[in-house]
């Protein structure tokens, strides 16, 4: 049961990273705004979802045993990684809206930690258990 959840979980987090990704790609090559602040919208939602996770408990993390990592402390330990995910997603935001400089490097940056995000729910989603 515990490992469908966590299943569940993962996978709606790995869509919507996909989606936003997607997006803010095609609002780069098409250079439509819209389509960039959507994908930036994607991340925010993910972000907020890991916030829920993380403040009410969801994810129970068993004793380590014999020095294995359990699939339920890498859960958390991404979902952590998605609430700086958020910040960072809030700080694109706020340069963009505010027309400051280093808009560009704040999106670049937004992409490769969602980059490195999808890749690290990717393999949680492939360990056993």
């Amino acid at each position: 049961m515990i490992s469908n959840y966590l299943l569940s979980l993962t996978s709606i987090s790995q869509w919507a990273l996909f989606l936003g990704i997607a997006s803010v790609l095609f609002g780069w090559i098409e250079k439509r705004d819209k389509f960039i602040f959507a994908g930036q919208m994607a991340f925010l939602l993910i972000g907020f979802m890991a916030v829920w996770i993380i403040l009410t408990n969801q994810i129970f993390v068993p004793e380590t045993i014999n020095n294995i990592i359990p699939k339920q402390l890498k859960v958390l330990a991404y979902f952590k990684g998605m609430i700086v995910f958020l910040i960072i997603t809030s700080i694109s935001i706020l340069l963009k809206l505010f027309k400051l400089r280093f808009q560009k490097a704040s999106l670049i940056v937004l992409m490769l930690f969602a980059l490195f995000m999808f890749f690290m729910v990717f393999n949680i989603q492939q360990m056993a258990n």
